[in-house]
């Protein structure tokens, strides 16, 4: 788990091209305009391509050097030899994933997000067997890594490979390399790039604060109840994630009216779904726990349930209102309250962990989302979304 986190960190290192590739998609899907489609596809590939290239001679530089026993807080010997493999696996994986992972935006932009949904699945699935079948024949650390990150990874070339297969007229050249374009999807992305670092710090770090304050037993306990959670967080986001190119193609016909109606549904939603099921979870979760892992060491206690479960509705309502958000493009808001987000939680977990242990991790990250994030946005989206009207209306009255 605190690999996986660590990885999740390097999530930010595609500058952002991903989710700027994401909107320009959905930008052009609205205009109906393919021949865009397809230079935006090629220039963004060929930018994460570049970026993999950098990224995997950068890594392979320094692997040698970095302490890995150190870096995860291992001890026993065993740990210590399969820490630094484990980790090399894993980023592998993961700059391989880096460009497959443009074609799933692509994706999303033309509002196929459910057929990634079907690859994301049959990659879980997947890897979920061959993490069982590694288990059973007991091999090591980076085989267990190898079998969790690759069989998705493989579920994501192959999505990449029928999308493209399938629509000729997407189909990225070097001939639709336009530096114009190349130019805007940087200067879009490094705007979500300092979302998505300060998101990475704020929502994936927990694991390894609790390691590097807690040590690794501790980590366990959160990976289990934060697992159980991720049912709630599931379900809202198959409903909500949509929304994203949704909306940006709805902006980009002037159609602000459905865009209303469609958010304030959404929210409703996200608090009905995340808040009744979390609240369940909570009632039920350590039973529920005990008979998922059996008479191990795990036994998380009660506030750390509570804590994620709260985690776990502040983060739908959240997660609804930035859908919103990142396809207005609203940069300098986004990027000015990730930011204080992200520093305002980094603090507060790791006063609250020291002072109460593995749930202050969590309630930093409650107090922290809701103060920098969740009140923002709700005090500026109305202001946005009126904005937005009257912009609409005095270009229909031109």
């Amino acid at each position: 788990m605190t690999l996986s986190a660590l990885v999740a960190l390097l999530g930010f290192t595609d500058l952002g091209i991903g989710n700027s590739l994401l909107n320009m998609v959905a930008y052009a899907a609205g205009r109906e305009d393919r021949t865009l489609i397809r230079v935006n596809v090629s220039s963004g590939l060929a930018m994460m391509f570049v970026v993999a290239m950098a990224l995997g001679l950068l890594f392979a530089a320094f692997y040698g050097t970095v302490p890995w026993d150190r870096v995860f807080n291992v001890e026993s010997r065993a740990a210590m030899d399969e820490a630094g493999p484990a980790a090399a696996v894993l980023v592998g994986c993961f700059l391989v994933g880096l460009p497959a992972g443009a074609l799933p935006q692509v994706r999303l932009g033309l509002q196929q997000g459910y057929i990634n949904s079907i690859f994301i699945a049959i990659g879980n699935i997947a890897g979920l067997a061959l993490v069982m079948v590694a288990i059973q024949i007991r091999l090591g650390l980076p085989w267990l890594v190898l079998a969790m990150a690759g069989a998705p990874l493989l579920a994501m070339l192959v999505n990449g490979f029928v999308l493209v297969a399938r629509s000729a007229w997407l189909r990225p050249t070097l001939h639709d390399l336009d530096p114009a374009i190349v130019r805007s999807l940087l200067r879009t992305g490094l705007s979500f790039l300092m979302l998505e670092l300060a998101f990475a710090v704020a929502w994936t770090s927990n694991s390894i604060i609790i390691a590097a304050m807690l040590g690794p037993s501790a980590v366990a306990d959160y990976a289990v109840v934060s697992k159980l959670f991720m049912i709630p967080t599931f379900l809202v986001s198959f409903a909500i994630g949509p929304l994203w190119p949704a909306y940006r193609e709805a902006l980009s016909r002037g159609d602000v009216q459905w865009v209303r109606r469609t958010f304030g549904r959404s929210i409703r939603l996200s608090l009905l779904v995340a808040g009744f099921i979390s609240a369940a979870l909570v009632v039920i979760g350590l039973p529920l726990i005990a008979v998922w892992v059996g008479t191990s060491s795990i036994q998380p206690p009660f506030g750390l349930v509570v804590a994620i479960g709260l985690w776990t509705t502040v983060g739908a309502v959240d997660n609804a209102m930035a859908m919103l958000l990142n396809a207005a493009q609203v940069m300098r808001f986004l990027v000015v309250t990730a930011v204080v987000m992200a520093t305002t939680t980094l603090l507060l977990s790791i006063a609250l962990t020291s002072w109460i242990g593995v749930a202050g991790v969590v309630w930093g990250s409650v107090i922290g989302s809701t103060l920098s994030s969740l009140i923002p946005a709700a005090v500026y989206i109305p202001r946005l979304l009126a904005r937005l009207e009257r912009t609409t209306m005095d270009a229909g009255t031109v």
